[in-house]
């Protein structure tokens, strides 16, 4: 019998899509109410990075301890998102951005991180151009991974 070549599959890939969905929108839910709380009490904030880093680490784990899945690392920008904008002085207008993105994220299907996510040298196949920021950031939303239009010719 031959070795398989066969990558092993991740605890993600073995999810049903409809696990992953509820998964996903039930995290990202809770950190939103999370950010509700804390424009009425900054303390709150605290615990959006507690739980942002909570998430990180679940897709941390559910990506078998990788950082090049890009879920991992829209978590990852996101917590250091958050942490500045909780942590460092004058910098809580992160939240209140924070708060827009992820209301578009979870009623939409928008999310403004991930597109700029995208933009990183490591997540695009396409030289950097205008075109490409308008395509990202233009385009409708998209179910899963974001990915923009096809560059027109």
């Amino acid at each position: 019998m031959e070795p398989s070549t066969e990558k092993p599959k991740t605890l993600w890939d073995r999810m049903s899509q409809r696990a992953r969905s509820y998964l996903v929108w039930s995290l990202w839910f809770i950190t939103w109410l999370g950010l509700i709380a804390g424009v009425g009490n900054k303390v709150y904030f605290e615990y959006v990075v507690i739980f942002s880093a909570f998430h990180a680490v679940v897709f941390f784990v559910l990506f078998r301890f990788s950082v090049r899945p890009f879920p991992v690392q829209v978590r990852i920008g996101y917590l250091v998102w958050v942490a500045v904008g909780t942590y460092v002085p004058y910098m809580v207008i992160f939240m209140y951005i924070t708060l827009v993105g992820l209301t578009t994220n979870l009623f939409l299907g928008y999310c403004p991180l991930a597109r700029m996510m995208y933009l990183l040298p490591w997540n695009r196949d396409e030289k950097f151009s205008l075109d490409l920021l308008l395509r990202v950031f233009l385009s409708a939303p998209v179910p899963g991974k974001f990915q923009p239009k096809a560059q027109s010719t």
